[in-house]
């Protein structure tokens, strides 16, 4: 059962449920509606209410309201919710900061203070020499300085974010195809590769221009990506790791496969993405570990409880 709470109060039996969250993005994103017979009242939600989304007693997200509906005829009214985790002010603001001589955790307990988003760092972080914002919105820039250490930032239960590595635990739980999977998507995604890496920096304590390359050899035609390094003064290695980091992170990320398993919990509890199940599909000779990279929780009429989850390689996410 998906429940909402909110100033001392509890709102369940929602009939149409989609809660997302990713590793790509910082904040999930939840949407819930509900049909009734009778007139109805309004909720009680406001621009400034926090609202905490359970599943089956466990907090998955926490939330403010990013729009609400009421819809009344003669007979029923109806009420749709959809919001974002607290993390949204990251994506939604522009703003301007400077920062420099801070480690990356620093860097990210610094800007989400500002913005009161709760933040939790469970890895070990290096030196950021310098971190520039004018006017823009603080993700790209947190997304991207995290993706050039080897770390995922990503939304938690409690509205705000986890700075950690790819997780290496052990599966939390072994999916069979016609077993426990009902259905599944196997993915190619060939845009998001490309023939040749190019990273280029400045590093301003030796005074020396910095580039790395990679190449992919599955692609067989013209077509760059030229990136801006995040660092600086990381020396030549640094670029190419950076450069090697950027096209096995794609490559791994371009072949997925997306499940469908009924309900939204696993004998250990809610799925949670940066987790790692075990899929076994024999018809596509898949027997591996994968990590969740992608979930959403469904409900409506036609499938009851659904989880949808997006796995992939370890190596989409750690690179080297």
């Amino acid at each position: 059962m998906v429940e909402i709470k909110f100033n001392g109060q509890r709102y369940a039996y929602w009939q149409q449920v989609h809660i997302r969250s990713s590793v790509d993005d910082l904040a999930a994103s939840v949407n819930l509606a509900v049909t009734r017979s009778g007139t109805g009242e309004r909720l009680g939600v406001d621009a400034n209410t926090v609202i905490e989304v359970l599943i089956d007693g466990a907090v998955v997200t926490t939330i403010r309201a990013d729009s609400i509906s009421r819809h009344v005829d003669a007979n029923s009214h109806g009420i749709a919710i959809e919001g974002r985790s607290l993390a949204r002010e990251l994506i939604d603001s522009q703003y301007s900061q400077t920062l420099s001589g801070l480690k990356l955790e620093e860097l990210v307990k610094r800007l989400c203070s500002t913005f009161n988003v709760p933040v939790n760092v469970n890895a070990k972080t290096t030196l950021v020499p310098d971190f520039s914002l004018q006017s823009e919105s603080p993700s790209n820039a947190l997304i991207n300085a995290a993706r050039a250490a080897n770390l995922l930032l990503y939304p938690t239960a409690d509205g705000g974010l986890m700075l950690t590595e790819p997780s290496s635990a052990a599966p939390v739980a072994t999916l069979r195809y016609g077993e426990h999977i009902e259905s599944y998507t196997v993915v190619d995604e060939y845009k998001l590769r490309y023939s040749e890496y190019l990273v280029k920096g400045y590093d301003y304590q030796n005074d020396q221009a910095l580039k790395g390359a990679a190449k992919d050899s599955g692609i067989g035609f013209y077509r760059p990506l030229h990136i801006i390094a995040d660092k600086t003064g990381q020396g030549l290695g640094g670029s190419e790791r950076r450069a090697e980091l950027e096209r096995n992170r794609r490559q791994a990320r371009a072949n997925r496969i997306e499940l469908n398993v009924a309900g939204w919990t696993h004998a250990g509890g809610v799925w949670a993405i940066n987790t790692q199940v075990r899929v076994t599909i024999p018809q596509e000779n898949v027997d591996g570990v994968y990590l969740i990279g992608d979930l959403a929780f469904t409900l409506d009429d036609q499938r009851g409880s659904m989880t949808q989850l997006s796995v992939m390689k370890r190596e989409a996410f750690a690179g080297e």
